[in-house]
């Protein structure tokens, strides 16, 4: 229910010396409530968050009402629920009709600044809007390969505290964490010291980075005037309900999360507040903070909470469309009080949950069921929303590009799946899969392909709509080249997801590599056209444009990336083909470089810069470059031809000719090359002995 929010300037006015206080919001990824030592976990764990807790507000009754990272980071932002935002899962991007936070701070003269360390945030999901530094550049890449996905905490602190270094009041700082998101692979010495729990450990190794980044902020003033939010986005399973991660149910481990305020010599201090909080409260009290007027949002100021110690009651609306999405499994929807938690699926679920979440008291023609069910009419399921989303973009004339792109796509064709649907599987019978497509993916990552594809056809078998079953499988098959089998995989993905960007991606890969360029054309362009940032399909379009000679198409589509603020060494190699083919040297020598610096294995960018600096007479640069590659690509005959070829004519050295040509036959030895150089070694040595 939307309330709207008033301000208490009597209870602000006491603010330091007057001036607008500096917000510093910091987001806890994947942290549940009770492994925090103030709100019930070991003290050990997260001693600095402790530590602000005991110098300002900690409220020990918060939820998430989804546990999924960017819806739930919406809604702080925001201060609206998923069901207002329409914004359900991980992948989808935040309607621009809807305020943030920042947006609001900056038109009041503040410096907006994120740090976030997950490509679930990434800009291009819509959370950047009004901040002046949107800092998303990852650079953890995942076990199975892939482009970075997060970044340590570390890396992080580093970065927020190297934005802040010329920033003035008033600012508002948001600083993401990520570290306790499965796997659990804390860092020495928190891995040794939590070896039985790495989940604590992650979480202490965190907890040691926002010590460091308060304390290098506070000896560098900064923190005089400031009011400090740390607030959780979603909890852990770790194996309650048979839940590793989270995101498939709504029970009290996935919701329950930290939510502290500190504003020192403003608001009071030690203070512990039991009322039922939600993370949509965040975006109002801020607001309320910073006297800003933010009407009809679903949260709440928690300030009038703060100064009385109560405030009226009323129900929380809960959900996630995980299972419905990503399995095509029923989604969950519920309504919690003081005292019931309703859980809407195809098995109904009432519990007192403060009791227990495992004796289920539902019974359909119970008073409580009926009213929680009567309550839950107020929210909007995930199919109404999408209907009237649609149907505004049909309205919209300025979507016409736009609508014959996602109409090619099948767009509005819609999915296969629908949530109201009465034979879906519900997601506590469903969520032994979930633990098979872990052990698959894990088998997959140890190299064993023809069990984890036994497995996952198993899955299949069962439950068909299992999409990141079906990806992963096409993922093997492209592997092992096994086209044809790959593209069935990606077209069922994409018919029971059009909006999945990586499945057109990978399909056009299928195409691209069985010489079908115009269908591999056709995917590149419509992962583009859901992700307009996404880079390995910028990338990978812009070669098969440069392969056609398209040149100033692919120019386009890379200046487009550039100029978005997409960093990416894959983006600035082909920028640095595109312009070498036009013969533009000291463009091209610039894209190779930045691409080198993104990405210092990229063997292919300096052999083109060494390609570059021959073709400028600058030899030793030129075998610079060369050697560095061959290191690198250590089984590449060309790269020692090359270089032999570089010795011989640019510094007439015979020996280290015949080296790099001998070293060349020796890691190809039947090459188109070898016989040739075979000749060229042999008439070298004879020079030689004439010598």
């Amino acid at each position: 229910m939307k309330k709207i929010l008033f301000l208490i300037s009597i209870f602000l006015s006491i603010s330091f010396f007057g001036k607008e206080p500096d917000i510093i919001l910091i987001t806890l990824d994947t942290t549940r409530a009770d492994h925090i030592g103030c709100f019930g976990g070991k003290n050990e764990v997260s001693p600095n968050i402790d530590q602000i807790a005991a110098k300002g507000i900690a409220f020990s009754d918060t939820r998430c009402n989804v546990p999924l990272t960017l819806p739930s980071h919406a809604g702080i932002l925001t201060g609206e629920l998923p069901s207002t935002l329409n914004l359900r899962v991980n992948g989808l991007e935040l309607n621009p009709k809807h305020k943030l936070i920042q947006e609001e701070l900056k038109k009041k003269g503040y410096k907006t600044i994120a740090v976030v360390s997950s490509i679930i945030l990434e800009r291009t999901r819509g959370l950047s809007r009004g901040f002046d530094v949107y800092n998303d550049r990852m650079t953890r890449i995942p076990k199975g390969g892939g482009a970075p996905e997060e970044r340590r905490a570390e890396e992080v602190t580093t970065e927020a505290l190297k934005e802040m270094e010329k920033v003035t009041s008033p600012y508002f700082l948001w600083v993401h964490y990520y570290d306790p998101h499965f796997e659990y692979e804390p860092p020495e010495p928190f891995k040794s010291k939590f070896k039985d729990v790495p989940y604590d450990g992650e979480i202490a190794y965190m907890d040691s980075e926002i010590g460091r980044l308060l304390n290098s902020l506070e000896q560098k003033g900064k923190l005089k005037n400031c009011a400090i939010i740390i607030v959780g986005d979603h909890g852990e399973g770790l194996m309650e309900h048979n839940e590793r991660q989270h995101g498939i149910f709504i029970y009290e481990y996935a919701l329950k999360v930290p939510l502290i305020i500190k504003y020192e010599g403003v608001l009071p201090e030690g203070k512990k507040i039991g009322e039922m909080c939600e993370v949509i409260d965040v975006t109002p009290t801020i607001a309320d903070i910073c006297g800003i007027k933010v009407e009809n949002v679903d949260g709440r100021s928690l300030l009038p909470l703060i100064k009385v110690g109560k405030w009226e009651k009323r129900e929380q609306y809960i959900e996630t469309y995980h299972g419905y999405f990503n399995y095509g499994w029923a989604p969950l929807r519920g309504i919690m009080d003081e005292k019931f938690k309703f859980i809407e699926a195809p098995k109904g679920e009432l519990y007192e949950y403060r009791v227990s979440e495992t004796k289920n008291l539902y019974t359909e023609n119970s008073n409580v069921v009926k009213k929680m069910r009567e309550l839950l009419k107020k929210y909007p399921p995930a199919d109404e929303g999408e209907k009237k989303e649609l149907e505004n973009f049909l309205k919209d004339p300025s979507n016409a590009e736009n609508l014959k792109a996602l109409m090619s796509l099948g767009y509005l064709s819609g999915s296969t799946m629908t949530p109201g649907k009465k034979d879906l599987i519900d997601p506590k019978d469903g969520i032994g899969i979930e633990e098979e497509l872990r052990n698959a993916q894990e088998i997959r990552d140890m190299g064993d392909l023809a069990k984890a594809k036994e497995l996952l056809l198993g899955i299949l078998k069962r439950n068909p709509t299992n999409i990141p079953a079906l990806s992963i499988l096409g993922g093997i098959y492209l592997y092992e080249n096994k086209l044809e089998e790959a593209k069935v995989c990606f077209t069922e993905e994409i018919k029971l997801k059009p909006q999945m960007d990586s499945a057109h991606l990978n399909l056009g890969t299928v195409y691209k590599r069985l010489g079908k360029l115009d269908l591999a054309e056709k995917e590149y362009r419509a992962a583009l056209t859901v992700n307009p940032r996404m880079s390995e399909a910028v990338a990978t379009l812009s070669q098969v444009l440069i392969d056609q000679n398209r040149l100033d198409e692919a120019g386009k589509i890379l200046q487009d990336a550039i100029e978005s603020g997409v960093e990416n060494g894959d983006i600035y190699f082909e920028a640095g083909v595109l312009n070498a083919v036009k013969s533009n040297f000291d463009k091209a020598r610039f894209y190779f470089s930045k691409a080198v610096s993104l990405n210092p294995l990229n063997h292919q960018a300096l052999a083109n810069l060494g390609k570059i600096a021959f073709k400028q007479n600058r030899y030793d640069e030129a075998i610079a470059y060369y050697e560095r590659a061959a290191k690198i690509s250590q089984n590449n005959a060309e790269y020692y031809a090359t270089l032999g070829s570089l010795y011989l004519n640019g510094k007439n050295d015979l020996d280290k000719a015949i080296f790099y040509y001998r070293k060349a036959i020796s890691v190809d030895p039947y090459g188109k090359m070898a016989n040739e150089l075979r000749e060229m070694v042999k008439g070298l040595e004879e020079e030689r002995k004439k010598m």
